[in-house]
């Protein structure tokens, strides 16, 4: 039996770290659209190995099909909506600058004494308010016009971006597909947990990709279908506002609010008080309560018990305090993207911390 050199191990270990750094560095243009391939294949792998025995297990076969499943049915409709959203706003936009730039102190006054004499104002106060109004009319125009301007670059650059990030996700979602379950079992060689962990911890990842996923469409095209028919009841643009509350819908909570709230305030200022008022009850009470604290519990519920085994990585996804903030933050770091990445990212922290904890269970103290 060969003795081990003097340093051997720790060099070793210098070199794998090495190597793992140089992959991260390398592929690190497109770690976002792998991560995010893996969150879907990962969580549709239920489907592929229902479709691989009714293609004589041909796991290129099943890989395609699935994949071109996934894409039509999920990645392009999504994408589809984003693309749109950004033409719209980009449309709104533009009419937005055209109506600034006829904007005057004097026609910024008289809008703002109309909206003040709808307050319970004095008529001094009202009048020092107009005061500031028109003497920092064309500074408030400016701000404005930048906050616009920043919007719409955000949107659009971002969809842009988005089309080669789907690009290489769906190139990606092949092989993950194909090569999932050897890519598994590698890392089960490699990892110095016990295979139990191992599999706690990739069943964990597995139950949270497909739960996040089917719940975050599912709302979103419940929400999205709400709001298109109170649209086109009230005679709004209803495409485009049902795919914007669809868009919005995927942050949890106040998602919908960026788009109807907006939407409410135009049409009251419009004297559109009875529209007004349906859109408000529709997205605080059907979208903000029924269908975001009632149905998205429930629904979240009915797939962990459908797809998931033993319902495991629930409690995180149903836990509103870490989806939020961590959906937030996710949104913050990775863009749009970072919806899903978000709230999967915290919640395997949270599986990590449990795996610590019940592997040194005898350690801690539990008094």
């Amino acid at each position: 039996m060969r003795v081990k050199q003097p340093y051997e191990e720790g060099f070793l270990i210098v070199l794998l770290l090495l190597a793992v750094i140089g992959l991260l560095w390398l592929f690190s243009p497109f770690l976002e659209a792998l991560f995010f391939a893996m969150i879907l294949a990962t969580a549709t792998y239920s489907l592929y190995e229902w479709v691989l025995p009714r293609v004589k297990h041909s796991e290129t076969y099943a890989s395609g099909i699935v994949s071109l499943g996934v894409f039509v049915t999920v990645i392009a409709p999504v994408s589809y909506l984003l693309i749109e959203v950004s033409f719209q706003i980009g449309h709104l936009y533009a009419q937005a600058q055209d109506w600034l730039a006829l904007q005057t102190p004097e026609s910024l006054g008289e809008a703002n004494s109309k909206l003040l004499s709808w307050l319970s104002l004095d008529i001094d106060t009202q009048q020092r308010l107009l005061s500031q109004v028109k003497d920092n009319a064309e500074t408030i125009i400016a701000f404005v016009q930048e906050i616009i301007v920043f919007l719409v670059q955000g949107v659009v650059g971002s969809t842009a971006s988005f089309l080669v990030f789907i690009l290489l996700s769906t190139f990606a979602l092949f092989f993950f597909y194909r090569d999932g379950h050897r890519i598994a079992n590698h890392l089960k060689v490699l990892s110095p947990l016990e295979n139990h962990y191992d599999t706690m911890i990739m069943t964990r990842f597995a139950n949270l990709s497909t739960v996040l996923l089917l719940s975050i469409l599912g709302i979103a095209l419940l929400q999205g279908i709400s709001f298109f028919i109170v649209a086109l009841i009230l005679g709004l643009p209803a495409l485009f506002i049902g795919m914007a509350i669809a868009i919005a819908s995927f942050i949890p909570i106040v998602g919908a609010t960026l788009v109807w709230f907006p939407v409410a305030l135009f049409l009251i200022a419009t004297g559109e008080f009875v529209s007004a008022g349906v859109v408000i009850f529709f997205g605080a009470v059907i979208n903000g309560f029924v269908i975001d604290n009632v149905i998205r519990p429930i629904l979240i519920n009915k797939i962990a018990t459908t797809f998931s085994r033993d319902g495991e990585g629930l409690n995180a996804a149903n836990h509103t305090l870490i989806t939020v903030l961590s959906t937030f933050a996710g949104l913050i770091h990775f863009g749009i993207i970072g919806l899903f990445f978000g709230p999967v990212i915290a919640a395997m922290a949270i599986t990590v911390i449990e795996v610590y904890e019940h592997k040194n269970s005898h350690l801690l103290d539990k008094s």
